[in-house]
């Protein structure tokens, strides 16, 4: 039967090289399949029982061009597995970047609304780390002082009262929440820092074509 196959097949190769090499001639599709039996198919069309089945395709020449709905290996299930996840990551990436790009514009109608907003904040922030910092500097010197208070009663080989030890464990840690505090802000400080630097950046992209236009 494979023979029989194979003889109309090269028979038809070889009457499409014999014809004038039209575009239309030259365009025309084969297709190789095997059945369920191991039977080999030349053909010009599918039937719609192998549609789903593996094939390849060939073109004039009888030369494969692709394979369709081949098995595919581990390594190549993986790998357009990985691909689909990159090309959705761009794309929330993307979505993303368009809708802050619409909230900018939304927000603010120009760069002074901007600086103004950040200075804001900014200063908000810097109220908020002094503030921090005096409290600091106070529970320091309390700390302190009840230290010293402790080391006159150790020095006379006198019972340190209880209150003198919960003090200074209470104003350790208060020393400890400010110093976190503190840090915190700095940090929140310099992100809002390269967050208006980006943003103010961005607004100037998006309304230069705007402003040339105008």
């Amino acid at each position: 039967m494979r023979r029989i196959m194979d003889f109309y097949f090269h028979r038809r190769i070889l009457l499409l090289l014999l014809l004038p090499a039209s575009p239309l001639v030259m365009s025309a599709e084969l297709y190789r399949w095997v059945d369920g039996n191991g039977n080999v198919h030349y053909s010009d069309q599918i039937p719609p029982t192998q549609a789903k089945q593996p094939r390849v395709e060939l073109n004039a020449y009888g030369q494969p061009i692709r394979e369709v709905n081949t098995v595919k290996t581990r390594e190549q299930r993986l790998r357009e597995q990985q691909e689909l996840r990159e090309a959705r990551q761009r794309e929330r990436e993307r979505e993303k970047r368009e809708a802050e790009d619409r909230a900018l514009l939304t927000t603010f109608a120009s760069v002074n609304e901007i600086e103004l907003l950040y200075a804001n904040r900014l200063r908000d922030i810097d109220s908020y780390t002094a503030a921090n910092r005096r409290k600091l500097k106070k529970t320091r010197a309390l700390l302190q002082k009840t230290i010293d208070k402790k080391a006159w009663y150790l020095s006379r080989d006198l019972k340190v009262p209880r209150q003198i030890s919960d003090n200074i464990k209470e104003y350790e840690q208060q020393i400890a929440t400010y110093e976190l505090l503190i840090s915190r802000n700095i940090a929140k400080r310099q992100k809002l820092e390269k967050s208006f630097a980006r943003d103010k950046a961005r607004f100037q992209m998006l309304t230069s074509g705007i402003d040339a236009g105008e």
